[in-house]
């Protein structure tokens, strides 16, 4: 698995692969069928309470992740995904 961030893209080590929440991928709103993913996407979003919390988790890891990828390429040392985000 890739992370792509802001800063580029970096491999995703298993074991924090296998500690991401299990979350469809986000629709592409430019890509074909983009209103059926858009509205797919919402519906299992929609489906259970736990879904939401699993999307707000790998949302809320990526954010953390690529600010540290900014913060390791301003200071021009080398980046690995973390599991940090995932609290």
């Amino acid at each position: 698995m890739i992370l792509s961030t802001s800063s580029g893209d970096y491999p995703i080590p298993a074991e924090v692969a296998r500690r991401l929440p299990n979350v469809p991928a986000l629709p592409d709103p430019n890509g074909p069928n983009a209103r059926l993913q858009i509205e797919d996407f919402r519906h299992w979003l929609e489906a259970s309470p736990d879904h939401a919390i699993s999307y707000e988790r790998l949302r809320r890891w990526h954010l953390v992740q690529d600010e540290l990828a900014a913060q390791a390429k301003a200071a021009n040392r080398p980046f690995v995904v973390s599991d940090d985000g995932l609290e």
